[in-house]
């Protein structure tokens, strides 16, 4: 009888291969491999490497909690109100001792007006003896002050001297003619004293001595400052005025003059 045909031996690494062996360890499947990572290098320079926290992380994480408890609106305008309030009530001392500074000087310190006397009459020159004569005097003022004005009151007086001799007086000046608020034309009358006249003030009254006849104008008149509506200090103003005329009679020629004036107190 005849032998039947074996089929050949399974080799021993494939079955090996098929059932897994504890000495060779079977490959993982492709799909599970993990994938490559990339790798990078950093460089940071060494002075900026810190072992101790930089003192500005600690002002910031203040900062932070400051603002967390004032609900996210800025908790340091509780600590800038000193601040704001010492510069607030610097910058009022400033403008008050500015605003102090410009009205002593200029408000309260003006400077005075020019004066210039324009023509003088002569009333009554031929009276008897003439111990009666007026004499009227046409003045211009001028106020330099540019802010301010300067207004004439009533209760001036006025006199007039020939070398210290009384020929005339004013007990009451008046106000100017065009009003007190900074007036620039006005008048001031000044009667005889009623005695005789000097012999040169005579000859002049007269007519017979055409020589220069020295004559001096002392006004002292109250005057107060304004600015706008606002009135301040009152002052006495004086204004004196030295002049010679050529002559004494109806229509006198004033050859020479020289004003001067000042506030007093």
């Amino acid at each position: 009888m005849a032998e039947r045909a074996l089929p050949p031996p399974v080799p021993e690494q494939a079955s090996s291969a098929a059932f897994g062996s504890p000495l060779q360890p079977v490959a993982a499947p492709r799909q599970l491999r993990a994938p490559p990572h990339d790798t990078y290098v950093v460089k940071v320079q060494k002075d900026q490497i810190y072992r101790v926290p930089p003192p500005e992380n600690a002002y910031l994480a203040e900062r932070y909690r400051a603002e967390r408890a004032g609900g996210g609106k800025g908790g340091c305008s509780t600590c800038s109100t000193p601040l704001l309030l010492t510069l607030a009530l610097a910058a009022v001392s400033t403008l008050l001792l500015g605003a102090s500074v410009w009205l002593s000087v200029v408000v309260m310190r003006p400077d005075p007006p020019s004066f210039s006397v324009d023509r003088l009459s002569v009333h009554n020159a031929s009276a008897q003896h003439r111990l009666e004569v007026d004499y009227e005097f046409f003045l211009t003022a001028i106020n330099p002050n540019k802010v301010t004005a300067l207004w004439y009151k009533d209760g001036g007086t006025a006199r007039l001297l020939h070398q210290g001799t009384a020929l005339a007086k004013a007990a009451d000046v008046g106000r100017p003619e065009d009003g007190g608020e900074d007036a620039k034309d006005f008048n001031v009358l000044l009667r005889g004293g009623g005695h005789t006249p000097p012999k040169a003030v005579e000859k002049a009254l007269r007519g017979v001595k055409k020589e220069a006849v020295a004559l001096e104008l002392a006004v002292d008149v109250p005057v107060q400052v304004h600015m706008g509506a606002l009135g301040f200090a009152a002052k006495r103003l004086a204004v004196a005025c030295e002049m010679r005329t050529a002559g004494l009679g109806k229509h006198v020629h004033i050859s020479s003059q020289k004003c001067r004036s000042s506030f007093r107190k």
